[in-house]
């Protein structure tokens, strides 16, 4: 058996030909892709690891698992490639199916699979060079504009929170111009709640203990540049309250199980501080899952001992579905 581990900063024959360009993307090289390799190297794993996807394309029948990291390449809708390329081969991998990449990697379809099954969710449009915002607003402010693909913050800060739909709508062709479009939701004051959940060779499923962002912008909004901690005024703690983390470990698995085949995932929701009602925000299924991140944080306080053990379930979770066949 062979493992074939793509990242944007995994090594190549021991090299890193991608070197990270700024201190985000050395914060993911370090604290996230290297430490996977380490372990997987400690495992005595059967593995190749490389940054470059065409390595997949070329040398696919080499390979009998392909765990990727990659969460965008450079075109559109590159989130579930990798996946469908495997598909397409008959390869096994670690992660979501392309369809269920598809779907929660869309911010509105993700809320419409919540609304269905009754999980709330804030009211929300969605709009773009083509298709703009309407004239006049389609529910009460306050506003929150944000990208419809992708994750990680990106571009988000706090004129993100827009007290107008005027407001909302400059915002909103601000990131028109960059080729992007937009989820316009109504602004719910409250803190993000993290909940990762992990399946395993058994199907049971292992809910992490909710972590929550506090964050010193308006609106306890977290930028980029704070998720990868080259930013100061942000923090992050887990829930010591009972029974909201077993409102939202429940709403986690009723989730979860709705957006199956998937390896693990972490869904967020906003709390809002007045009612401490939980909204649905939304779903990665491929989050940071470096040393230092939530995932990690929420995991080693509820299920593991050490972050090590978290990818060994992971990779083992894998290695599962190929002695399947």
């Amino acid at each position: 058996m062979k493992l074939l581990f793509l990242a944007q900063f995994a090594t190549t024959d021991g090299v890193l030909l991608n070197e990270p360009k700024n201190d985000e993307e050395k914060f993911y090289s370090d604290t996230y892709h290297s430490k996977v390799i380490e372990i997987l190297n400690f495992l005595e794993i059967n593995f190749y690891s490389t940054s470059d996807v065409n390595h997949l394309i070329k040398h696919h029948t080499d390979y009998d698992l392909v765990w990727s990291l990659y969460n965008r390449l450079n075109f559109r809708n590159s989130e579930i490639f990798v996946q469908s390329f495997c598909e397409f081969c008959g390869l096994k991998y670690i992660g979501a199916a392309p369809n269920i990449r598809a779907l929660i990697e869309d911010k509105s379809m993700s809320k419409q699979l919540a609304e269905h099954i009754g999980i709330l969710t804030p009211d929300w449009i969605v709009a773009s060079k083509n298709y703009p915002p309407p004239k006049f607003p389609p529910f009460k402010g306050t506003y929150f504009v944000k990208p419809r693909f992708g994750s990680a913050s990106i571009g988000i800060d706090e004129t993100s929170i827009c007290d107008t739909w005027k407001a909302a709508i400059e915002k909103a062709y601000s990131y028109f111009e960059n080729g992007l479009e937009v989820i316009i939701e109504k602004f719910i004051d409250g803190f993000c709640y993290g909940i990762p959940i992990l399946n395993s060779p058994i199907g049971n499923l292992l809910v992490g203990k909710p972590h929550f962002a506090i964050s010193d912008k308006l609106g306890n909004v977290m930028t980029y540049g704070q998720k990868r901690r080259t930013e100061n005024g942000f923090s992050m703690e887990l829930s010591e309250d009972a029974k909201l983390n077993n409102q939202l470990e429940f709403l986690t698995k009723k989730y979860f199980l709705e957006m199956q085949p998937c390896d693990y995932a972490r869904v967020d929701f906003m709390v809002e501080k007045e009612t401490g009602m939980p909204y649905f925000l939304e779903v990665n299924a491929l989050m940071n899952l470096g040393i230092k991140s939530g995932f990690t944080k929420s995991m080693t306080a509820s299920h593991f001992k050490s972050y090590d053990d978290i990818i060994r379930h992971i990779v083992e979770l894998g290695l599962s579905k190929v002695n399947i066949d």
